[in-house]
């Protein structure tokens, strides 16, 4: 017996050593997952074949060394499983634990099972089905009584569902459902922060993400399967700026598929920007370990990791879509060096003033060289005819030509470019509507499709009132020399045009409709 009780007490102490954060502690740890998906929509296995494979690599992340000292792990989006293979998830209002809960399935199960063994905050997202229908919603069932969504699940360290979102904004996703309305999901730690939580090509809305922020939200979890695209959304850069912008800690674990756009994952601490992040030209599948400073403790170290950084010709491999950039008003930046260039560009009720101090690397060359385009775009955008949305931007972005179809688009397969811009700063000022219907942002990216870090650039607002309207002046600084640059913007979403067909669609001479928006999210990739 006195062994026994022995056994018991070294038991005891070996599984008291890991303790989540406190609610007094400045930190807390947090992991976020880079999941390779290519092999979900590659394989000739079935569909249960692939979701145990899955759920074997996910149970080795987590039982893995590096996820020993995390508070809370993040998996991406649309990895997991696939409609064939959906599980029922609990209500979290019933606080159920679905581990050895025959009526979930494995995926959940385990998973449930695994975060109460180790003791952790563990967010997955699943394709989710629910008997239809529920909570009032009166639209006409399928024929199998089932409803199927695209579902964030939270486990608590007991493995207990404490949360349950379904992704309201959805981009093409053959057979997923959304709630009646947008679902604004939080969840509290032991640790002393509240998290909310949302999908993917929600990040594009004012619903949920915004309202979130509103609500007092400073940690956001995010899953996602973005498929980027030049010149504004690359996965990393609108992560970063949307995060810098909320001045939010945001948690973003990518699905990684660089061969059909789909890479990003990092996790960035509001307007101290990035403590981690990557843009993959490889499939990858690797846990990312950060230390979260709390946003309410502004004098708590961050201890930002090396930037992982690949050659533009090894970033050739990921495909990038492009901007519908034949809707923007544009003027050419002179291959002739001035002391201070100096420009402005109207587009419907929005101007935008350029200043631009820049070297020329050399003489004109036969070598392929970027040459650059101020430009403007107050207007509307579709995303592939899923979501017609309206934006409102002033920029600079990279041409590999001199007409506007060579813009936002690459030097491919290598090509030994030379720099021919050096940018010493650049200053992009303007008045854009303001409230809660517009949302404006720094946006940047470099050639090797990373963003700016933060402390190249001074981003301020000042809202104004102007014939009894909101309107909020915004300057945009490049402070440091880069010569690598792709684009420099102010970019931003008008919400309440998004509803309103008769609003106005840009007429320039020489350009068209705009856009600046599209990462494109799906949890079915066709």
């Amino acid at each position: 017996m006195k062994i026994v009780l022995a056994l018991l007490c070294i038991f005891c102490t070996v599984y008291s050593t890991h303790q989540l954060s406190s609610p007094e502690d400045d930190h807390y740890w947090a992991g976020v997952v880079e999941f390779s998906s290519k092999d979900k929509w590659t394989t000739t296995d079935s569909p249960g074949t692939y979701v145990a494979r899955t759920l074997a690599k996910y149970k080795e992340i987590i039982n893995s060394p590096d996820a020993d000292p995390l508070d809370i792990l993040v998996f991406p989006e649309s990895t997991a499983n696939a409609i064939e293979t959906a599980s029922f998830v609990p209500d979290p209002a019933e606080k159920v634990a679905p581990c050895n809960n025959l009526r979930y399935e494995p995926i959940l199960r385990d998973l449930s099972c695994l975060a109460g063994t180790k003791q952790l905050y563990l967010v997955v997202n699943v394709v989710e089905k629910a008997s239809c229908p529920e909570n009032g919603d009166e639209r006409p069932c399928a024929s199998d009584g089932l409803n199927h969504f695209n579902t964030n699940v939270v486990f608590d360290h007991r493995g207990i569902v404490i949360a349950r979102y379904r992704k309201f904004n959805l981009f093409g996703e053959a057979g997923i459902n959304t709630t009646v309305s947008a679902e604004h999901v939080t969840f509290k730690t032991d640790f002393g922060v509240t998290f909310g939580t949302f999908i993917c090509f929600d990040l594009m809305f004012d619903e949920p993400a915004l309202k979130l922020v509103r609500s007092g939200v400073t940690d956001i979890i995010f899953p996602t399967m973005w498929f980027s695209e030049l010149p504004f959304l690359t996965g990393v850069q609108i992560q970063q700026a949307w995060a810098y912008k909320n001045n939010v800690n945001l948690l973003a674990a990518g699905a990684s598929y660089p061969e059909v756009g789909s890479t990003g994952t990092g996790v960035y601490a509001g307007k101290r920007g990035r403590i981690v992040s990557v843009m993959n030209h490889l499939a990858e599948t690797k846990l990312y370990v950060a230390s979260v400073p709390k946003i309410d403790r502004p004098q708590a170290e961050i201890k930002k990791q090396p930037t992982i950084k690949y050659t533009a010709a090894q970033m050739d491999n990921l495909k990038l879509k492009r901007d519908q950039i034949d809707g923007y008003r544009t003027m050419d930046l002179p291959l002739q060096k001035t002391d201070a260039y100096a420009a402005s560009l109207c587009q419907n009720r929005l101007c935008c003033n350029f200043t631009i101090d820049y070297d020329l690397a050399g003489p004109v060359t036969t070598q392929p060289f970027y040459r650059y385009k101020m430009a403007i775009l107050d207007g509307k955008r579709t995303f592939d005819g899923f979501a017609d949305v309206f934006i409102t931007a002033c920029a600079i972005f990279a041409c590999t030509g001199t007409t506007l179809d060579t813009c936002a688009t690459r030097f491919e397969h290598g090509a030994n470019t030379v720099p021919m811009f050096v940018f010493n700063s650049i200053e992009l000022t303007g008045t854009f509507p303001g409230g809660e219907e517009v949302f404006l942002l720094p946006n940047s990216v470099d050639t090797s499709i990373l963003p700016l870090e933060v402390d190249e650039i001074d981003y301020s607002e000042e809202n104004v009132t102007k014939d009894g309207k909101p309107f909020v002046e915004i300057t945009h600084k490049l402070v440091k020399p880069r010569s690598d640059l792709y684009s420099f913007a102010i970019w931003g979403r008008k919400f309440v045009q998004d509803q309103d067909p008769n609003a106005a669609v840009p007429v320039s001479i020489g350009s068209t409709l705009l856009v600046l928006v599209a990462a494109v999210c799906s949890i079915i990739l066709k």
